[in-house]
């Protein structure tokens, strides 16, 4: 992706993030900020309004962060554990839902005894991801991706929203969590129509980046070394064709001598 799309990408993931952190505070807080707008004090709303907005740019900035350690974590994942990466993605899934409810629950939730009220945050989670994935999922037409597109909507976002579930406000957790996963959503599902326009944009232009030079190294390698591992293949074919064909011979004699012999 050039970094025409890419900045693109992040200043459209920032804004996302942004907006929705910022109208959420100013709803919660209408008593203490909204309100001096329609009060008169400017100044007052002003200087709420700059630090939410503040609040919500460090918000978005995580995500982003999030969705590159992801980004990297997965094929790193993939290479490691291969077949079973997908078993392991599984179980940090279970993990991350019962760690970040009994997480807040004892650090907050323990004296009060009120349970549901520190669930409502994984079952979002869960059904948010879930929904997330399956779309993903089928715009990916020749992959299964559905597993590590829960992954990421729900271990990453717990990782993510741990500064904030640890706090017994809960309005700083509804800054967060609903921005947090709608930025997730997004970069998940529209990083790759952000590739392809960048790869239609090159083409266009016929313009040749160092990466796509690479590209094209790595093709050419990996073709020799397909077409090496091939002539091996056909090499070792041979090889026990003319073994093959060298033990007949020898049945065929020893059996033409044995029946010499006989006659």
């Amino acid at each position: 992706m050039t970094s025409k799309y890419l900045v693109k990408f992040y200043f459209t993931t920032l804004l996302i993030g942004t907006v929705i952190s910022t109208v959420i505070s100013l709803i919660l807080e209408y008593e203490n900020v909204t309100s001096y707008l329609f009060t008169g004090n400017i100044g007052e709303f002003l200087a709420g309004l700059v630090w939410f907005i503040t609040f919500g740019l460090l918000i978005a900035t995580i995500s982003q962060v999030a969705f590159f350690i992801y980004l990297f974590i997965h094929p790193l994942g993939m290479g490691i554990f291969k077949g079973f990466w997908p078993y392991i993605q599984l179980l940090l899934i279970m993990y991350a839902i019962f760690d970040l409810f009994y997480f807040r629950f004892y650090e907050v939730g323990v004296e009060t005894g009120f349970v549901w009220g520190f669930m409502w945050i994984p079952i979002l989670m869960i059904v948010v991801g879930i929904v997330v994935a399956r779309f993903k999922n089928k715009q990916v037409k020749n992959a299964n991706v559905f597993i590590p597109s829960l992954f990421f909507m729900v271990f990453i976002t717990a990782i993510t929203m741990i500064p904030f579930v640890v706090v017994d406000d809960t309005s700083w957790i509804f800054r967060s969590v609903f921005a947090i996963l709608v930025m997730n959503a997004y970069q998940l599902i529209k990083l790759p129509d952000y590739i392809e326009a960048s790869e239609r944009e090159k083409k266009e232009r016929g313009r040749i980046t160092k990466s796509d030079i690479n590209d094209e190294k790595r093709k050419e390698l990996r073709k020799e070394r397909d077409e090496k591992a091939e002539q091996e293949r056909l090499a070792k074919q041979k090889k026990k064709d003319i073994k093959r064909d060298n033990q007949k011979k020898m049945k065929n004699r020893k059996r033409g001598s044995v029946k010499n012999k006989s006659n």
